[in-house]
C-alpha cells in the first residue's frame, strides 16, 4: 500500500498531477544539479554524450518523463491492485493524465 501511494501522483485529478509533477521535477533538478553539474559540464567540455540527460534542466522533457513514469511504474501496478480494490476513479485519472502528457509531448512541449 505504501508503494502505491508513493507513485500515486498520476492517479490524482489533473490539477494535482500537474502541480506535483512540477514539484517533483524541480526537486530532481535541484538535487542532481549539484551532484552532476561537474560531471555533466566535464562531459560537454570533452564533447562526450551527457550520461544523465533526463536530469539536465535545459533538455529534459517533463511530459516524456511523466509518460515513462506512468508506463514503467504506475499502470501495471494499479491494474494489478484493481483485482482487490475498486480503482475505477483512480484509473480514469491515470488515463486522463496520460493523455494530457501525451498531448504535450506530441506538441513537442518540454514543460508543463
Amino acid at each position: 500500500m505504501i508503494k502505491y501511494e508513493d507513485v500515486s501522483n498520476p492517479c490524482r485529478p489533473l490539477e494535482q498531477c500537474i502541480e506535483w509533477a512540477a514539484r517533483i521535477s524541480e526537486e530532481c533538478f535541484s538535487q542532481t544539479e549539484a551532484v552532476s553539474a561537474l560531471q555533466t559540464e566535464e562531459e560537454k567540455k570533452l564533447d562526450l554524450t551527457v550520461a544523465m540527460p533526463a536530469f539536465d534542466r535545459n533538455t529534459c522533457s517533463i511530459p516524456k518523463s511523466q509518460i515513462s513514469f506512468i508506463d514503467y511504474f504506475v499502470t501495471d501496478m494499479y491494474h494489478a491492485w484493481e483485482d482487490f480494490v475498486d480503482l475505477q476513479e483512480l484509473l480514469q485519472h491515470l488515463d486522463n493524465n496520460f493523455k494530457y502528457w501525451k498531448g504535450l509531448d506530441e506538441m513537442k512541449l518540454r514543460g508543463i
